[in-house]
């Protein structure tokens, strides 16, 4: 499986077991295997289906503070608002994008949950839909900020600066999938 790599930088997390750049699951255009019978393909292909220990590493290591606007421009939501939905600190993500610096642990995690959603939605349609010209990112954006009666009218946006709200939103998502309340 082949994973996006960044850019070597001072900042640029390196893989605790060979020092190289960190492998993330960002900006990933192709595979160079080609990707196996009904896998995704897409930029947030390999968030989703990246090992879980690699996930850690990964996370630990820190994603680019970048990562953010790049979230951001997949959704179609200006970078104020994506900060604001993965409840980060405006100022201090903001610093770390002009300093090209890497999120926290926590951050990460949040910011790699969002990922894995554009994923997840990826796979969804290249499973039961038609994926010619879809945009997950797009999609999901849109999804995300309409009220969803599944939430008691409330926007799945609303939920995701917790791990529980992550799931709840994946929840919904897989729901959709066999066509129940979502």
């Amino acid at each position: 499986m082949t994973r996006a790599t960044q850019s070597a930088s001072p900042a640029s997390p390196r893989s605790p077991r060979t020092g190289a750049p960190a492998r993330v699951p960002v900006r990933a255009a192709t595979r160079r295997t080609g990707p196996r019978a009904g896998a995704a393909t897409g930029p947030y292909a390999d968030a989703l289906a990246m090992p879980v220990q690699d996930r850690i590493a990964v996370i630990r290591q820190g994603l680019r503070a970048q990562d953010v606007s790049d979230m951001a421009s997949a959704l179609q939501l200006s970078v104020d608002r994506t900060i604001h939905i993965l409840g980060f600190p405006k100022s201090t993500v903001l610093r770390k994008i002009k300093g090209a610096e890497v999120l926290d642990s926590d951050q990460s995690e949040r910011l790699f949950q969002m990922q894995r959603l554009i994923g997840m939605v990826q796979q969804m349609v290249q499973d039961y839909g038609d994926p010619q010209g879809f945009d997950a990112g797009q999609w999901l954006g849109q999804w995300l900020e309409q009220a969803n009666p599944a939430l008691g009218g409330d926007k799945p946006a609303n939920y995701l600066d917790t791990a529980s709200g992550v799931a709840l939103v994946e929840s919904l998502l897989h729901r959709m999938i066999s066509g129940a309340y979502a």
